[in-house]
């Protein structure tokens, strides 16, 4: 087998991640601070990179088509210019095997959940940059292929987002984003075929954001 190159991913319940646990822990605050707590919404397609890469006869890759990603945020406030965002992340494509003579073969469809906190700062008056640490679950459609034997359990994984409001999008409360993160992906069936190491994985998104509810101010 070739490689599922990277660090190690355990299984079920690998325990929370720090960025869910903390997530769980600030949530319940979000409702003694409506008057000031904002909420965007994002919108955008995204590119994961090769999820297997083996070599059977030929090459091959097993990768995701590109996504559809929908990303919901609840900001919180702290000490200016930060904000506390606490994060869910929801995106699906149908995952294929690539041969090196340019077939694909489809495999299932794949959804994936992500939950984090993050940490967002004003850089200017029109752009601001987020970095967010949580937990990443794949959700295959069908327990087959490379998820026969399960998903591996929750997989912690780290980002990073910028946005920028110039005032013609900022007027209509939008904004162009553009966000990248990263894991590591191994699952049960492929340590059972060989793969004794887990593969760096990583998405590139692009897209809008609309702030379905601004702060108000003091």
């Amino acid at each position: 087998m070739a490689d599922a190159a990277g660090g190690r991913t355990d299984g079920p319940a690998a325990g929370l991640p720090v960025g869910v646990a903390l997530l769980l822990l600030v949530a319940s605050s979000a409702i003694r601070l409506t008057a000031q707590t904002s909420f965007h919404a994002s919108l955008g397609v995204r590119y994961t990179s090769t999820l297997v890469h083996d070599s059977i006869v030929t090459p091959l890759d097993v990768r995701a088509d590109l996504a559809p990603a929908l990303t919901g945020a609840l900001g919180l406030p702290l000490k200016d210019p930060w904000r506390l965002e606490l994060l869910v992340d929801v995106s699906t494509s149908p995952l294929r095997r690539h041969d090196a003579d340019g077939t694909t073969s489809p495999i299932t469809r794949l959804w994936t959940l992500g939950l984090a906190v993050g940490l967002r700062r004003q850089l200017e008056r029109w752009l601001t940059a987020r970095a967010a640490i949580g937990g990443l679950k794949y959700l295959p459609a069908a327990s087959t292929g490379l998820f026969n034997e399960g998903t591996g359990g929750v997989i912690p994984y780290g980002s990073l987002a910028v946005d920028a409001a110039p005032g013609v999008l900022a007027r209509r409360r939008l904004a162009l984003e553009a966000g990248a993160d990263v894991h590591q992906f191994l699952t049960p069936a492929l340590r059972d075929a060989g793969f004794i190491r887990s593969r760096t994985v990583y998405r590139v998104s692009v897209g809008v954001r609309v702030d379905v509810r601004r702060e108000r101010a003091p």
